[in-house]
């Protein structure tokens, strides 16, 4: 698929492998493996791939919960994925990586960083980004951060196509792609021009990678499940809150009119559908859905959904949500016709 100048039939070729696989007993992380290579560039499988078969896997708090011990949770989820490594560790296809990036961690932070700054790295060149610098740093900006083990915790509880902890920390480029981003963030936050800098490389690995353009200055949410992920960018100045999703091809951006703040603010347990648009400094509220496609550019009350352009849906189904957008009738569009809650 690397090298092969039509794509698109390459990347069909390589789905039909990965399916053979997938239908093989215990070869579900090999076919894994090979979708996500498949989908760095750009192409989604087909639809017949998009089979079900869940791990039994054992219940782990829900992310960011109030008064819960997170490096106990990261344990646990360090404990889940040793088992489902050790299950795998002879695959002629995955072992050896396996081996090195996960059994041989001595925690969760580690293995984490080992999978990051493996696919970091430039393969190509040691001088920009090194793999061994890259995972030191991975390791200082990860050590303490609680929203790692919710972010695994997230995927795991709302991504259907979600199979085990290992699919999860090995090949989900948008966990991939946000935790390097919470390293990107730890350099930014030094404030120094070399530091600067240095997170600014880790973006552009980011997006050249993976397709994900995320600022290091940006405020990314425990819990947060960024699926597909694909075309996701998010501005300098964007807060999103805690257990949100991000579907594919979302942005967060500004007007082009501003400078300074500029960016979205989203709330907690936000969705974002896919091929979103959010534009400005403004506020998505706690528990609202954008829906897919949509264009926002002004503010969204809490637990709302948006579709559309700036179409906010029935405001009537209770007089809570009533009273909450009384005062935007004259700058919204209501789509009330034909909805049912």
């Amino acid at each position: 698929v690397r090298f092969c100048p039509r794509r698109k039939q390459a990347s069909a070729v390589s789905c039909r492998v990965a399916f053979l696989f997938w239908m093989r007993q215990g070869a579900g992380l090999v076919a894994c493996s090979m979708l996500a290579s498949t989908m760095a560039f750009g192409v989604r499988a087909p639809g017949r791939l998009m089979l079900r078969r869940r791990v039994t896997t054992s219940v782990l708090p829900t992310p960011l919960a109030s008064g819960s011990n997170f490096a106990e949770r990261d344990l646990a989820i360090y404990g889940e994925l040793r088992r489902e490594a050790e299950a795998i560790e002879h695959s002629a296809l995955l072992g050896p990586a396996v081996k090195a990036q996960i059994l041989e961690s001595p925690d969760l932070v580690t293995v984490i960083s080992e999978v990051i700054s493996a696919r970091l790295a430039r393969a190509t060149s040691g001088i920009m980004l090194p793999r061994d610098k890259l995972k030191e740093a991975c390791v200082r900006a990860l050590k303490h951060d609680d929203r790692l083990g919710a972010d695994i915790v997230a995927i795991m509880q709302r991504d259907p196509a979600a199979i085990s902890y290992l699919q999860t920390v090995f090949f989900f480029k948008g966990f991939h792609a946000v935790q390097a981003q919470r390293v990107a963030a730890n350099f930014w936050k030094k404030g120094s021009m070399s530091s600067k800098h240095v997170a600014l490389a880790i973006q552009n690995r980011v997006s050249e990678l993976w397709a994900v353009d995320v600022h290091p200055a940006a405020h990314l949410g425990g819990g947060l499940l960024m699926d597909h992920a694909t075309g996701v960018v998010v501005g300098e100045t964007a807060n999103i809150g805690h257990n949100c999703t991000i579907l594919h091809s979302v942005t967060l951006g500004g007007t082009g009119k501003e400078r300074g703040d500029r960016h979205p603010k989203i709330g907690n347990n936000v969705v974002l559908g896919a091929g979103a648009t959010v534009l400005g400094n403004i506020k998505i509220g706690d528990g609202a859905t954008v829906g897919s496609q949509a264009v926002v550019t002004k503010e969204v009350p809490p637990g709302m959904t948006v579709v559309g352009l700036n179409k906010l849906l029935d405001p009537n189904i209770s007089p809570t949500r009533r009273e909450s957008v009384k005062k935007r009738e004259e700058t919204w569009q209501y789509e009330v016709s034909g909805y049912a809650i």
